[in-house]
């Protein structure tokens, strides 16, 4: 199934002393492109978070297949959640290019994945995800990991395009925003399958104890 991608990268990382967690080197590259290489299939991918992300992002675009589109945009107001984050990066990938040719080659995908920046190895999992999706249940509209303590690992999940416009159009009509609001309010009323994924590693990057175990590097604000 083709998909579209939104990856979560707008938080303060105030446990890290206010720096830029996707921007946090792994491997030899940020953990935002360890994200977007994740999604590398998808039809289009939207990045939340400043601007100071963009040179990560034209890197990744410089090898990026032809055939892609990437935007970033910016949740309203800012550091304002991930449920305002998914619902700005749906907004984007909504909007679409300008030209006519390109509209008809980039028209929203039926399925979308959401995916935080911050995760050291979610090629995996988007993997299980996407495996998932393609063998759906009935009335099934998501799908959610469990790790191996069978906590929901709500920032990586995949969800229908066409459930994920109407979660965020319900989850804003109270109040008319999503500001601070949890991804399990955004997700509150879409029937979810939960895939246990007790093998698979959700290891991110909160604090400096998490990122001295996987030998990352947190100086002068990276």
């Amino acid at each position: 199934m083709k998909f579209d991608a939104i990856i979560v990268a707008g938080g303060r990382g105030s446990r890290l002393g206010g720096v830029s967690k996707p921007l946090l080197e792994h491997g030899g590259e940020t953990l935002l492109e360890h994200s977007l290489n994740a999604v590398r299939d998808a039809q289009a991918i939207a990045v939340v978070g400043t601007h100071a992300l963009a040179e990560a992002v034209t890197r990744y675009m410089d090898t990026a297949p032809d055939f892609q589109r990437v935007v970033i945009t910016r949740e309203y107001p800012s550091f304002s959640g991930p449920a305002a984050a998914v619902a700005a990066g749906r907004a984007a990938l909504d909007d679409g290019p300008d030209d006519e040719s390109a509209q008809r080659q980039n028209q929203a995908s039926e399925l979308t994945v959401v995916l935080a920046s911050d995760f050291l190895d979610p090629g995996p999992v988007v993997d299980a995800l996407l495996a998932a999706t393609g063998k759906p249940s009935k009335g099934v509209e998501a799908w959610v990991p469990q790790d191996a303590s069978g906590v929901l690992q709500t920032l990586s999940c995949a969800i229908l395009t066409s459930s994920l416009r109407q979660a965020i159009d319900q989850a804003t009509e109270p109040r008319g925003s999503l500001e601070n609001a949890s991804m399990m309010r955004l997700l509150a009323t879409v029937q979810m399958e939960r895939l246990k994924l007790p093998d698979a590693d959700f290891s991110d990057i909160d604090t400096p104890g998490d990122a001295g175990r996987h030998g990352i590097a947190v100086a002068n604000g990276h």
